[in-house]
């Protein structure tokens, strides 16, 4: 069987895990295979005999992401490194990896205070920057979900794709300020041992993490998109896949384009300029696929077990021409099904009740927090009286609408309606809705 000469591997070390980085190289050329390219998701490891290679990291704080593969700084340092016996490989960022197989090889940095000025510099720019822009804009979102009051907030919770949504964002959060505060504690561990004349910290504490976080993110999503198929509600996660392979496309077109423009020598102006416009384009593109995609994937609700009909209460004003309308959803935490119905002649009746379902031991109250507080509604609590509740809150308005709060078991139902109901109309709606 031929063995195959490429092989590739999603690598999670960060800029200053350079250490780590070199110890990870050398067995992989122990094994046999030798860095080629470093990707956007996957680094690209050649077949070749398998031997004692030496990998060194270096860097170059005045590089870009953009700046053509061969520079003038980049050009001393290689001719340099030349000398040394020190072959390069490829870069990443402001990172530059090298190689040799000598035995006793020269070491390419010597003052280990000059290198972690180096890499602090590096790091400010390619790492810090955005990773301060990504954690305040993942706090904003955060913030903006916490901040949602009222039966929203519980309808909220009631579809998978939003509590998805919300898993991701917090992960998201946590592994942002993770990555952060493990930069400063390395830089004080780095600062201390440099002061005392020792090297810079070891560390790969980010690559571990990251790879742990990794399989928590995919068993997340494999949850959410098999629950969500399971529970018909497909269309979100459906919707969801297709968006997220968009963008992994376009990051990995953009990446493609911008090395391609790099070993051509454009200069990072004319780089940057390249793929900023192309990334507008494909954007306009993926906006209008998905803009399609969601009606292409639009679902309708499921129908509620049974529909308790306007025209089986007995003070219904009126028993003839009603039309209904329902929606709701399902997640983990609770299910909500919101059922409206119209009088379609003369059209002035109409009957609404929302049935709300926790199925963790404490929602159920603060759901009816929520519900209190939503609208602005004055409530006032009534006698249970007959009904086979524990609570029951009413509202009147000025219209002559009144609304109806009922929990019991583990169960809740909000009802609006257009005329005045009984206890038995009530006892009806929450036994059967």
């Amino acid at each position: 069987m031929k063995e195959k000469l490429y092989k590739y591997r999603m690598e999670s070390y960060q800029l200053f895990e350079y250490q780590a980085l070199e110890e990870h190289l050398e067995r992989m050329a122990r094994r046999g295979w030798q860095l080629e390219q470093v990707g956007n998701f996957f680094w690209k490891y050649r077949r070749e005999d398998p031997r004692a290679t030496s990998y060194a990291v270096t860097y170059l704080p005045e590089l870009s992401a953009f700046d053509p593969e061969v520079t003038s700084a980049s050009r001393t340092l290689d001719e340099y490194c030349e000398e040394a016996g020190w072959e390069k490989v490829c870069d990443w960022t402001q990172m530059q990896i090298y190689r040799t197989d000598q035995t006793d090889p020269v070491p390419l940095e010597t003052d280990e205070a000059v290198r972690l000025r180096t890499i602090r510099r590096s790091v400010r720019k390619s790492y810090l920057l955005p990773l301060g822009v990504l954690l305040l804009l993942l706090l904003w979102i955060l913030i903006s979900l916490v901040s949602i009051r009222g039966s929203r907030a519980i309808a909220f919770l009631s579809k998978p794709d939003s509590l998805f949504s919300v898993c991701v964002t917090l992960l998201a959060f946590v592994m942002v300020l993770v990555h952060l505060l493990a930069y400063g504690v390395w830089v004080l561990r780095s600062a201390r041992s440099v002061a005392h004349g020792g090297p810079c910290a070891a560390s790969r504490f980010c690559y571990r993490f990251d790879n742990a976080f990794l399989v928590l993110v995919l068993l997340l999503l494999a949850g959410y998109v098999i629950g969500s198929f399971a529970s018909g509600q497909g269309g979100p996660a459906a919707y969801f896949l297709l968006y997220a392979s968009c963008i992994l496309v376009m990051i990995a077109a953009l990446g493609s384009l911008r090395r391609q423009l790099r070993q051509e020598g454009v200069s990072r102006w004319g780089n940057r300029t390249a793929v900023i416009l192309v990334d507008v384009g494909m954007a306009l593109v993926v906006g209008v696929v998905m803009s399609f995609a969601t009606g292409w994937l639009r679902q309708t609700p499921s129908e509620p077990r049974q529909i308790v009909r306007a025209e089986s209460l007995a003070s219904v004003p009126s028993s003839d021409g009603w039309d209904d309308l329902w929606d709701g959803s399902t997640s983990p935490l609770l299910s909500f099904q919101n059922v409206r119905q119209y009088e379609m002649y003369p059209g002035e009746n109409f009957l609404q009740y929302r049935v709300y379902e926790p199925r963790l031991f404490g929602l159920s109250s603060w759901c009816i927090d929520q519900l209190l507080t939503d609208d602005a509604v004055s409530w006032n609590e009534e006698s249970a009286g007959s009904l086979p509740v524990d609570n029951v809150f009413y509202a009147s308005f000025p219209d002559g609408d009144e609304r109806w709060l009922l929990a019991g078991n583990q169960k809740i139902l909000c009802v609006d309606a257009s005329w005045e109901l009984t206890q038995d109309d009530l006892a009806v709606l929450y036994e059967n809705a």
